[in-house]
């Protein structure tokens, strides 16, 4: 019984770990939960059934692959250039806003798809799953390890939906287009941390 509550209290503090720290995946759930709760729940869902994959396949040994370098370089290239594409469609939803319209848009899935390409194509993301799992399966109970991380994840992504998609309503449209224009800058602005991390750093 010990074993098990430690375990998934451990699991938790690990999942909270992965899932709070501000990055582009919660500039994501941010945006598209002003639009609607549902949409910012997916992204959040999508970017969590990626870590869940990454963390199961790195304790199978399946990712060994995954350290050569030069994989890590393509990852990074085409991660950034999802990120410029997140910003572009972000500014272009803040213009939308101006002109009194919905701004960002798009389904359940088609949110969800978004959120798990923004950690798959995150090179960075394997790296932190690879130094966890180490870790992880030192757990007093690795089953209940798992579930504490998987219901710390979802709780922090419902949590971070509702919130802002409650604030919606006090929330007015120049205010969603300066959080768009902002969302769009950072994006943006992790692209090129990802190349210059990747490629020029040290």
């Amino acid at each position: 019984m010990i074993d098990s509550i430690g375990g998934f209290l451990s699991g938790a503090i690990l999942g909270f770990g992965a899932a709070v720290p501000i990055g582009p995946v919660n500039i994501l759930i941010m945006s598209y939960a002003l639009v609607k709760f549902r949409l910012g729940l997916a992204i959040g869902l999508g970017a969590m059934a990626v870590d869940v994959g990454y963390l199961l396949a790195i304790n199978f040994g399946l990712l060994k692959f995954s350290q050569n370098e030069i994989l890590t370089q393509i990852l990074a290239i085409f991660g950034a250039l999802f990120l410029l594409y997140i910003a572009y469609f972000t500014l272009k939803s803040a213009k939308s806003l101006a002109r009194q319209k919905t701004g960002l848009s798009g389904g359940f899935w088609s949110c969800f798809i978004k959120g798990a390409l923004m950690n798959i194509l995150n090179p960075y993301i394997i790296g932190f799953w690879l130094s966890v799992s180490g870790v992880f399966m030192i757990l007093p109970s690795v089953i209940m390890g798992f579930t504490g991380l998987v219901v710390s994840i979802v709780s922090w992504v419902v949590f971070l939906s509702f919130i802002v998609s409650r604030s919606r309503k006090f929330i007015g449209a120049k205010t969603q287009m300066a959080f768009a224009y902002i969302s769009a800058i950072l994006m943006a602005g992790f692209a090129i941390m990802l190349i210059f991390n990747t490629f020029l750093k040290g």
